[in-house]
């Protein structure tokens, strides 16, 4: 059962390593983090203390804790705290000896030596394993920092657009989503490079760079009477909001660009103003001053209060995917949305949901009075030269069938 054990051990360190150095670092740290808690804990379980060689193996789990928690500092409270403390839990108990040994588990008097260099060897395997992961994490992080800044100086990022349609399956806009086709590496997830964005505060060029982008796309589309109408949703993270020179920043793109500023819609999520409320308000009052529009993202999921809610000088609410795509199974986001959707009729905002996949989803939310939907249903994000192709289809029907997608209006 100890050669078991063990081996597991060995095994899932070779396995977390060989993931780390293909880059798969998150799964080669929920492997190694879960196979050597348990295998540490079920280790001390079987072998009770014997005279002259104390209980060792319970040592193993103090670089294990730490490393989890370093690991999975920015994860789920699951990963970031559970494990953890389970480890610590764990630790004290077969420090106090808390835990019974089952009867006719422990090991012998002559093995207890062998027992303390078996938990020394592997508990050293463990620990490298764990420093190999949280190297190769450091170092993948410094390395796409770098590329990040060499993408934005060599025009790596690009714009995709994702249609905003109406009830009758017409599109008045679109969402601008960044993405970024790294030169050997081919596209990164924006999951994977807008956190790291964000947190080394790189987000704030980038984010200059989409504003001027959309900006500049508007100025073209406006040369072009069918496409003058569209409008241009741009995501604005919280750290760039909190600039000082934010409101002058955007006032001198949308300037520059000679645009109709109520074409360009601005977006926050729900955590962006949450916090200095009275600067916030400021804030996007001074930019819809200049005609800029604002609405709110994933509206349901954050922590803003109805009383915050009435002070914004907010234009529409967006209805958060995770809401929509569990609308056929689960009621209570039907009552959520029903009540998002009579939420802004009360506030006089405009309303639109997005990540709308199926016919199903769209039939429930035109039911609940929904009437702008965004998602794969109409088309998935597009390269602009798509989305002019897209948007000179005449019909909403033929435009669907052009996006991948069939419609219904």
């Amino acid at each position: 059962m100890f050669v078991a054990i063990n081996l597991a051990t060995v095994l899932s360190s070779i396995v977390a390593i060989c993931l780390a150095s293909r880059n798969r670092l998150r799964a080669a740290a929920i492997i190694i983090a879960h196979v050597l808690l348990l295998a540490v804990i079920t280790s001390c379980i079987l072998k009770a203390p014997t005279p002259g060689f104390p209980r060792s193996g319970h040592l193993n789990l103090l670089p294990l804790i730490a490393g989890t928690f370093l690991i999975f500092i920015k994860e789920k409270p699951y990963l970031r705290v559970g494990l953890p403390l389970l480890g610590v839990l764990a630790f004290v108990a077969f420090s106090t000896n808390s835990i019974p040994v089952p009867a006719g588990l422990s090991l012998p008097s002559d093995a207890g030596s062998i027992g303390m260099w078996v938990n020394n060897i592997t508990g050293l395997g463990g620990t490298c394993a764990v420093v190999a992961v949280m190297h190769s994490s450091l170092s993948a992080r410094r390395a796409l920092e770098s590329d990040m800044w060499q993408a934005l100086a060599r025009g790596e990022f690009h714009l995709a657009y994702q249609p905003q349609v109406n009830e009758s399956g017409r599109i008045f806009g679109v969402e601008a989503l960044l993405r970024w086709n790294h030169p050997t590496r081919g596209p990164i997830s924006p999951q994977e490079f807008i956190p790291l964005a964000e947190e080394t505060g790189m987000i704030i060029p980038i984010g200059e760079w989409v504003l001027r982008t959309a900006c500049a796309q508007l100025a073209e589309w406006a040369k072009v009477p069918h496409k003058a109408h569209l409008t241009i949703a741009v995501n604005v993270s919280a750290l760039q909001f909190r600039q000082p020179d934010f409101v002058q920043q955007v006032k001198q793109i949308v300037s520059l660009s000679g645009i109709n500023p109520s074409r360009l819609e601005l977006e926050l999520t729900e955590s962006a103003v949450a916090e200095d409320s009275d600067n916030v308000v400021k804030k996007m009052q001074a930019l819809k001053r200049h005609g800029i529009t604002w609405s709110l993202d994933d509206f349901g999921t954050g922590y803003s209060s109805l009383s915050s809610l009435k002070r914004l000088p907010l234009d529409k609410l967006k209805i958060d995917q995770s809401f929509v795509r569990d609308l056929l199974t689960d009621e209570r986001n039907i009552a959520i949305v029903d009540t998002i959707i009579q939420l802004s009729g009360n506030l006089g905002l405009k309303v639109i949901a997005e990540g709308v996949e199926t016919e199903e989803h769209l039939q429930v939310l035109s039911k609940a009075g929904c009437k702008s939907y965004q998602g794969y249903l109409f088309s998935r994000p597009l390269p602009i030269s798509a989305l002019d192709e897209l948007i000179g289809v005449s019909s909403p029907s033929q435009r669907a069938e052009k996006a991948g997608r069939r419609h219904v209006a």
